[in-house]
């Protein structure tokens, strides 16, 4: 990774780290004005309509097209035709947006009934009169997509920081003043406004980035060729969407608070996952294409094997101390009785999501890479067949396992597409992709395991000298024994020098001695 890379990726993880913190405040507040006994499902239910049109418009997909066009176009001095073409882009999937948030309007009733078919009659008209207020939100969330491409090229990241942070803080402010009046109307138009504001800021941002809205170039032949590579992967990711609605749709059948309890584990687990892998691909999305077009092949091989050698390092021992470990105080934090059934469905599937995180990791990352290459194709082939994997083994999961076979059926699904992925890159890199990755991964993997065995130890050793039984002492002794393990795993990989942790280790070193210096003026 380059240092502007490496920094890019510093802010995008501070940045992610204040986003999910207060994803995790919107989720506490959620459960503190609406209970763990079901009354949030139809929210987060018809919560999955703007969440669907951001997956498919905004969390990726056009960055992965039209970046490196624009980043090419701005490089050979043709900044108008970007600017034309910034425009109709802006234009078109605007339009989109409104078109997909009308249709979310006339039919409401036969998108809850898809979306939460076990929540009785009531809960689906509640679904559906949700699904109408948080239509208007997909116009926001579709603006923020084409915006985004021009900050991203431009390498500015301020509104993928600051925009998520206010959108979060709108939903919390409307729960926190208008749940007692509104009821789940009230988080509803805070996710509503809050897009609206997000929309603003990239808007902003990306002005300040030199972008101009101008007459659009519909003609625009490199435009009409990246539309053309964005269908196969936002058909692709419809597909994806489609499976993880059915996954809702599933948990809705396995009992009140179910998609309570489904929805907040996934919203946990995407904290780690944001702040690193989302963070790494982000910022080498734009300097993938920059190193192929100047290093080749050579170049790009070289920021793969640390960019996947640097997640995996953050996310193994995450993924272990937390399947472990963080049961409990992710119940205390959430206000959740560990002996009630929200409360220990949310265990069941966080564990094995947990395990999930660094399979996860290396799709993201992996799937920025092949971005870079140009390739759009090939994540999509690899995502569908993850996708179609999960829907095909949910359902004998959860006859085995429960509650717990959703998560399961993710964890499947996540492995076979980031196999495929791997095999991908290989063939656009040439080389020994994946076993030059096995030997810095392995040892990555028998520190954390050590770190791990720490913890346990600690945590037992701990548990042994509890005066009494109580959520609040366990998430304490828990938490002491994660964070000693983690300092342990920080200390073993700097003292052996191991190989994938070089550029996350040289990127703290830096940020440490970039606060010194700051002090040191300061005094």
């Amino acid at each position: 990774m380059t240092s502007q890379a490496v920094r890019n990726s510093a802010l995008l993880s501070i940045a992610a780290l204040a986003s999910r913190l207060l994803g995790w405040v919107r989720l506490i507040v959620l459960l503190a004005a609406f209970g763990a006994d079901g009354r949030l499902d139809p929210y987060l239910a018809a919560f999955k309509v703007p969440d669907i049109i951001y997956q498919l418009i905004a969390a990726g997909p056009l960055s992965s097209v039209l970046v490196p066009l624009v980043v090419r176009m701005r490089a050979e001095g043709d900044t108008a035709r970007a600017h034309r073409m910034i425009s109709a882009a802006i234009l078109i999937f605007g339009l989109l947006a409104l078109a997909v948030a009308l249709l979310a309007l006339l039919f409401a009733s036969s998108i809850a009934n898809l979306l939460a078919p076990g929540i009785g009659a009531a809960g689906q008209e509640e679904v559906a009169q949700l699904s109408r207020i948080l239509a208007p939100s997909s116009v926001g969330l579709g603006i923020v997509a084409v915006a985004s491409v021009w900050s991203a090229a431009s390498e500015r990241f301020i509104a993928s920081s600051v925009g998520p942070v206010v959108y979060n803080l709108s939903v919390i402010i409307f729960t926190i003043f208008g749940a007692s009046s509104l009821g789940t109307t009230a988080p509803a138009i805070g996710t509503v406004v809050g897009a609206a504001l997000f929309a603003l800021i990239a808007l902003l941002d990306a002005r300040a980035g030199g972008l101009r809205l101008v007459r659009p170039s519909f003609g625009e032949p490199l435009l009409l060729r990246a539309l053309g590579s964005l269908a196969p992967r936002i058909g692709g990711l419809l597909v994806i969407q489609v499976v993880l609605t059915g996954l809702v749709a599933a948990a809705s059948t396995l009992g009140a608070g179910s998609i309570t309890a489904w929805s907040y584990a996934l919203s946990l687990v995407q904290l780690p996952l944001a702040m690193v892998a989302g963070s790494i691909g982000t910022a080498l999305l734009p300097v993938a294409a920059r190193v192929l077009a100047r290093e080749g092949r050579d170049g790009l091989a070289r920021i793969t094997r640390t960019s996947l050698g640097a997640a995996l390092w953050m996310l193994i021992p995450v993924a272990l101390l937390g399947a472990l470990l963080a049961a409990d105080p992710a119940r205390l934090v959430l206000g959740l009785d560990a002996t009630s059934a929200v409360g220990t469905m949310l265990a069941a599937a966080l564990s094995v999501l947990l395990l999930s995180l660094p399979i996860q990791g290396i799709t993201s990352v992996a799937t920025r890479l092949c971005y870079g290459t140009g390739d759009t194709t090939g994540p999509v082939i690899c995502s569908v067949a993850g996708a179609t994997t999960m829907a095909l083994s949910v359902s004998p999961l959860i006859s085995l396992f429960g509650f717990s076979g959703l998560a399961l059926a993710v964890l499947v699904g996540e492995l076979l597409e980031s196999l495929l992925l791997l095999l991908r890159l290989r063939m656009h890199l040439g080389g020994r992709l994946i076993r030059d990755l096995v030997q810095p991964v392995g040892a990555v993997l028998v520190v954390a395991l050590l770190a791990l065995l720490c913890a346990a130890l600690l945590a037992t050793a701990l548990g042994t000298l509890l005066t009494r039984e109580s959520l609040l002492l366990r998430a304490l002794s828990d938490s002491v024994a994660a964070a000693a393990a983690l300092l342990l795993y920080l200390a073993l990989s700097a003292r052996l020098g191991l190989a994938a942790a070089n550029a996350p280790l040289d990127a703290l070193r830096h940020a440490v001695a970039a606060l010194r210096a700051r002090v040191g003026v300061g005094s």
